[in-house]
């Protein structure tokens, strides 16, 4: 996870957030799901993910001691009231519930991710960048000491929780489509939001085991074109020593825990790859 001032990395058993000044916070990962088998079960093992997900990012923004800027909240006041706009005026345009539905989707995350963009900071882009640098390059066998090495990899990478914006709009729109006369969006209300998210994670999970597969590249070509385009930014030395230094903290708290192990920090490290 990148952040205005540092990247934050994860492994199985510990995590880290090394900071441009050179600090470095740590700690524990705390998560249910290793230590009861009921809740690995589809579905809801992405409930349990996501609601861990929420809780371990609002911790880290209160360790980490940064504020939302005034111009964060602004843009995204701005988005929300485009959005609002546009619910009202396309339905009234456009015929087909489905069409207008498709199109409102899109342009809300579209403006979402643009708010995002634009009111986060330079910076939060090119740690993000940096953050995928560094574990492409440890997946890959590079020295997360040799900078030159570190940049050389990409800054896209497959498990980044931008790929999740696809999964979502995707399953939006798929709410529009009438069921019994009404669309299930309607039908399901406030409920069809938390299945879209359970169901984008589930989704996520596989295509995160089979990146390579046709069907993966294709659900992962929207979620790559946002990265290159959007959510991150060819990061500088500087964004990329706290992004190794983050990864290589989290493989020697690994290492040292269960050696036999420090091959899934890598796998883990990166899916909390969204930037925040």
């Amino acid at each position: 996870m990148a952040f205005g001032n540092g990247v934050f990395m994860r492994g199985p058993r510990f995590w880290a957030l090394a900071r441009a000044d050179g600090t470095l916070i740590e700690g524990p990962v705390r998560s249910l799901l290793p230590r009861h088998r009921w809740l690995r079960l589809p579905f809801l093992r992405s409930a349990v993910a996501l609601v861990e997900m929420l809780a371990m990012t609002i911790l880290l923004h209160r360790r980490n001691g940064v504020r939302p800027a005034a111009s964060l909240l602004a843009w995204l006041a701005l988005a929300m009231l485009v959005s609002l706009g546009l619910s009202v005026v396309l339905p009234t345009l456009i015929q087909s519930t489905l069409l207008a539905g498709a199109l409102l989707e899109v342009l809300s995350f579209g403006l979402a991710l643009l708010a995002l963009r634009e009111g986060l900071g330079e910076a939060v882009w090119r740690y993000h960048g940096a953050e995928h640098k560094a574990v492409n390059a440890y997946e890959a066998g590079a020295d997360l000491c040799d900078p030159e090495a570190v940049m050389a990899h990409s800054r896209i990478h497959d498990r980044c929780g931008t790929n999740l914006v696809t999964f979502i709009v995707v399953l939006l729109i798929a709410g529009y489509l009438p069921l019994g006369g009404r669309p299930l969006a309607d039908q399901l209300g406030g409920l069809y939001s938390l299945l879209v998210l359970v169901l984008a994670l589930e989704l996520f999970r596989i295509v995160g085991r089979w990146p390579r597969a046709p069907l993966s590249r294709v659900a992962l070509a929207g979620g790559r074109t946002l990265q290159r385009c959007l959510t991150t930014r060819e990061p500088a030395p500087l964004h990329l020593e706290p992004a190794c230094a983050a990864l290589r903290r989290v493989l020697e708290l690994e290492r040292a825990a269960a050696p036999q192990h420090v091959g899934e920090c890598a796998s883990v490290a990166g899916q909390a790859g969204g930037a925040s």
